[in-house]
């Protein structure tokens, strides 16, 4: 019942409003876009310009390749390694209209282990965007998308005991409006997200049922934003989820349906030559029904700073703090806090090297449980020609896990390259 009525009202929100996020006239008080990164940084003598469809532009793409990891199952003994070969085949058709923009969207990520045959996996994704200019600092519409997707093998609820990894379907919609006045800026948005997650086939016989994961996920959003000067706004956001379960006891031990909300106030800003982000600072809870599991509260954060240190070289970093679901027996869910530090420098026009490491913690509640994670990434990209680019990486991972629930401890190496096509 509760699913029932938060997701009509995410419905009735989206019929009024739907959208992705305002389109802004070019003298907007919340425009961020004096700096641009290394990343960002067009080409147009590399760049292409896709197949004119009339009203629409066809952009396809091709990416391959092949890379090597000496720790497939995230073990911390008797690992195993493999050479995999990628291949992701993807399009995106977009409108050339002067207002409002529809753009749909498909890929198919295949990667195909040489030795370890039963780890091969496939991707696939499509969908839709749509954006509404209704003029007068107003814009909505909405989208959707259709994910088949893999549970990999790092991850902390996935079964260590299965053939092949997890499978699920992952179906979303989105929808929110956006309305500038002056030097102030009103949004609000809702989603929904259904997991359905597939059985898998256990190690000497056996199935791991996956069913008891199931459930809808429904996201209510609401900012308010005031441009304190052109290149700086002050902002308050709140946010409100519920979460439902399909199995619901006696089918399942536990009723693990969960509602949550967070509070931020920050500040967005682009300032001069040097920096552009967005920081916040606030409060998050999530509260479970069942009274077996304990809540989830305390301290939350968000950020995302870029650093431009020189028109060649941009410095990132940031966090976040948030709830995530757990599917391990007994956790109500996990208290996810995680950091990033990146280095991005444009060493020749068409040589882009970067550098990258990374933090997390996973604080689990219900269960005597913390994971920590350090990872770092070497990597670069070369354009070889016009709608042609080289990228190479190395990528390290460590976790350790404690706790009496503790999960595995393992280190992962991995270094690989892809070539993409454009046209």
């Amino acid at each position: 019942m509760r699913f029932t009525f938060v997701f009509g009202s995410a419905f009735l929100l989206c019929s009024v409003a739907g959208g992705a996020y305002a389109q802004v006239s070019s003298n907007s008080s919340f425009e961020r876009n004096r700096n641009i990164s290394v990343k960002e940084r067009p080409k147009p003598e590399y760049q292409t310009s896709g197949v004119d469809l009339g009203g629409f532009t066809l952009r396809p793409e091709l990416t391959t390749g092949l890379r090597y990891n000496d720790n497939i199952f995230a073990l911390r003994t008797n690992k195993s390694d493999d050479f995999i070969l990628k291949v992701n085949p993807s399009a995106v058709i977009q409108s050339k209209w002067s207002r409002h923009s529809l753009s749909l969207h498909g890929n198919v990520d295949h990667n195909e282990y040489l030795d370890l045959t039963k780890e091969s996996y496939t991707n696939y994704g499509f969908g839709a965007d749509t954006k509404l200019d209704a003029g007068r600092g107003l814009a909505f519409g909405f989208g959707g998308e259709f994910q088949g997707l893999n549970e990999p093998r790092t991850s902390s609820s996935t079964p260590t005991n299965t053939t092949k990894p997890i499978q699920y379907d992952l179906a979303s919609a989105y929808g929110n409006v956006s309305r500038e006045v002056n030097r102030v800026r009103v949004s609000a948005s809702a989603g929904l997200r259904d997991y359905n997650y597939k059985d898998g086939l256990i190690i000497g016989g056996g199935v791991s049922d996956q069913d008891d994961r199931d459930r809808q996920v429904v996201d209510l959003n609401g900012r308010f934003e005031y441009a304190v000067s052109p290149d700086t706004s002050v902002f308050f956001e709140a946010s409100y989820n519920d979460r439902s379960y399909d199995l619901q006891p006696p089918v399942v031990a536990l009723n693990r349906d969960s509602d949550g909300y967070q509070f931020l106030v920050g500040t967005n800003f682009d300032l001069t030559n040097v920096v552009r982000g967005e920081v916040s600072v606030g409060y998050l809870d999530q509260k479970f029904d069942s009274p077996l599991l304990p809540d989830i509260n305390g301290f939350a954060v968000r950020g995302s700073v870029e650093w431009f240190v020189s028109q060649l070289t941009t410095v990132g970093f940031g966090g976040s703090r948030s709830v995530e679901d757990s599917g391990i027996q007994g956790s109500s869910g996990y208290l996810s806090s995680k950091a990033y530090f990146r280095v991005d420098h444009e060493l020749l026009r068409n040589l882009v090297l970067s550098a990258e490491g990374t933090y997390g913690l996973d604080d689990y509640k219900g269960i005597d449980r913390e994971d920590e994670r350090f990872g770092g990434t070497l990597s670069g990209t070369v354009l070889l020609r016009r709608g042609v680019g080289l990228s190479f990486y190395y990528l390290y991972a460590d976790q350790t896990s404690r706790g009496l629930a503790s999960g595995s401890d393992y280190t992962n190496n991995e270094i690989g390259f892809t070539i993409k096509f454009q046209r």
